[in-house]
């Protein structure tokens, strides 16, 4: 695996960040409450730059775009 693109502390202070209700303003109509599906999205890419694989990535995006 290649050297990482994110540190293990940048992504678990990301990952809980999210985990806490965070953004509680983006892609929702509601004020102050999480969308499930951009907080998925943005941990997924927070994986993503974890892991710093282009392989990986690149297959990623593939099945996201099903």
């Amino acid at each position: 695996m290649n050297e990482p693109g994110l540190s293990r502390e940048m992504l678990l202070e990301n990952l809980r960040w999210l985990a806490a209700g965070n953004p509680a303003y983006a892609g929702t109509d509601e004020e102050e409450r999480q969308n499930p599906e951009v907080a998925r999205l943005m941990a997924e890419d927070f994986l993503l730059s974890y892991v710093d694989d282009r392989e990986i990535t690149d297959l990623f995006a593939r099945v996201r775009e099903r």
